[in-house]
């Protein structure tokens, strides 16, 4: 009788900790996540950067397809938020963009609002089970970068510099959302250390 009381104790047990760990990690919840995964070191951070704007400036227009290419800061900026937070997704995305902007000219602030606003939605996902799934992460990465795009061209438009021909841009702003999570799904399937240590394997 005793042993019996004692295994329904233990089911019990494991009952509850199960729901905690599924609270925890549900987006819009206060409970605390069940794990926590370090931030990326800062000096691998700024190196991945300047490595990213090399590759976009240098590269990335010889592969371009249909006007558009992968936007490899986009999937920089999407993983250090999703690995950190909102305020530190969108601190990296405004450097990262600004980094754009002077390199680029002409575009004002608007790569480094457009940026920051990518890094701080990504940030939103931090610390859920939405984080550890390729399954939110991958199409996740295809819609930051059209609503970076889209930011993008109502600050320039606000700066007084509204894009010409809107239709050839939507157009190249959904190829290079498929594109973007098409490198995403790549580089999670073939480095799955990039995903982060899953907050709770269920």
């Amino acid at each position: 009788m005793i042993a019996r009381d004692r295994n329904v104790k233990l089911d019990s047990d494991g009952v509850a900790r199960t729901r905690a760990f599924w609270l925890a990690n549900k987006p819009g919840e206060s409970a605390a996540p069940a794990f926590t995964p370090d931030a990326p070191l800062w000096w691998i951070v700024a190196l991945a950067l300047v490595v990213a704007l090399l590759v976009q400036v240098s590269y990335a227009p010889m592969l371009a397809i249909r006007g558009a290419t992968v936007s490899f800061v986009t999937l920089l900026v999407a993983w250090y938020g999703v690995r950190t937070d909102v305020a530190r997704g969108l601190a990296f995305g405004m450097i990262a963009g600004a980094c754009l902007d002077a390199i680029g000219g002409g575009t004002g602030a608007a790569w480094t609002l457009s940026t920051g606003l990518a890094g701080a939605l990504a940030g939103r996902l931090a610390r859920t089970w939405l984080a550890d799934t390729k399954l939110a992460l991958v199409p996740g990465v295809g819609v930051l970068t059209l609503v970076r795009y889209a930011a993008f061209a109502i600050v320039i438009a606000a700066q007084g510099h509204p894009l010409a021909l809107p239709s050839v841009h939507i157009h190249a702003a959904l190829v290079q959302s498929a594109l973007d999570a098409g490198v995403a799904y790549l580089a999670l399937l073939l480095v799955p250390a990039l995903g982060g240590v899953p907050a709770y394997r269920r």
